[in-house]
């Protein structure tokens, strides 16, 4: 963190807060969980570690599986419990829905919205006509925001001293780590997936958006043309609103994405649980091997939580993208989690 981060990120009886965005040099585990990873591969594991949870209360006698009446009672709960997950399927969908469908007056007003932003974004940016591809389109803001901040430099006055000059370049030095980070993971990104999105977490514009405003209001006789200033400014104002746009599309692509899962594999597991409900008893008088029980009851408990398993995968990403890029705008939020 630079000195002029570390100075906006410091509380009034000066300790130092923390932030929302993680670095990248946090515990690749935990990013590979929390956002990296594919999402059924997590629902996999967390079957797994369940599969082996149950075998490990079989092992200390606290799953009866050659009890019929206790696997089925047992079954019959669970199964149970996976009817709500139509109702959630169904607030997931209507969600969505209620994002993408509209009259034509407000249709027309988010359209025009959005094209007036891109319209002020190729203004300021002198791109002409702009990328039609959200991602690149995201990637001119970014290139646009570099950009001036080379040009300070040479904005600052002749006799600006040393001190200010040192900590403009810690400030320009860390925006171009960023922006050149955020522009290599969008170069090759498509558009709705989570790879295209991690391009923009991490980056807390709200700290460069602050500290620009600060070299403005506090700096402004330092500086012989503030019009690189002023632009900068206005772009990483900009950026801010792409960088949610690009959140809010992401996530209900997200959401979309779930429900079809939960769809997926809630009917074979309403199926294969009724199957098992009426069926286990029948098998335990049919089968002599308790390990081979143990692995029908275990597969069925599974089996059954799979929907918990999907929904807790996607819950995870959603709340942690959501976690990290709460610092909209001017503000920059102190880590809650």
């Amino acid at each position: 963190m630079s000195a002029r981060d570390r100075e906006l990120a410091t509380t009034a009886d000066g300790e130092e807060s923390q932030l929302t965005y993680q670095k990248i040099t946090e515990s690749p585990l935990k990013r590979w969980l929390l956002l990296d990873g594919h999402r059924l591969a997590i629902a996999g594991i967390l079957s797994l570690g369940l599969y082996a949870a149950v075998v490990a209360l079989y092992a200390v006698d606290l799953f009866p599986v050659t009890d019929a009446d206790a696997v089925v009672t047992l079954f019959g709960s669970l199964v149970g419990g996976t009817l709500p997950f139509i109702t959630i399927v169904l607030a997931i969908n209507q969600l969505v829905l209620s994002q993408e469908l509209g009259w034509t007056p407000d249709l027309r007003d988010r359209f025009e919205g959005m094209t007036d932003f891109q319209r002020d974004v190729e203004e300021l940016t002198a791109s002409g006509v702009s990328p039609a591809s959200p991602a690149a389109f995201l990637n001119v803001i970014v290139t646009a925001t570099v950009d001036r901040a080379r040009r300070l430099p040479d904005a600052l006055a002749a006799d600006a001293d040393a001190d200010k000059r040192d900590e403009l370049e810690r400030f320009i030095v860390a925006l171009e780590s960023d922006g050149r980070a955020v522009s290599d993971a969008l170069e090759d990104a498509e558009f709705g997936t989570f790879e295209a999105l991690s391009a923009v977490l991490g980056h807390h514009q709200g700290n460069y958006y602050h500290a620009a405003r600060t070299f403005r209001d506090d700096w402004g006789a330092a500086f012989d043309e503030t019009e690189p200033l002023e632009e900068l400014i206005e772009l990483l104002g900009y950026l801010a609103i792409a960088r949610q746009t690009f959140k809010t599309l992401y996530v209900q692509h997200e959401l979309a994405v779930l429900s079809r899962m939960l769809l997926y594999v809630g009917f074979p597991t309403l199926v294969g649980g009724g199957l098992l409900l009426v069926s286990y008893a029948r098998i335990v008088a049919a089968i002599s091997s308790t390990w081979l029980l143990l692995a029908i009851a275990a597969g069925g408990v599974v089996l059954v939580f799979l929907p918990f398993m999907v929904l807790l995968s996607y819950a995870l990403r959603i709340a942690t993208i959501a976690a990290r890029t709460a610092d909209f705008g001017p503000f920059v939020p102190r880590s809650s989690s």
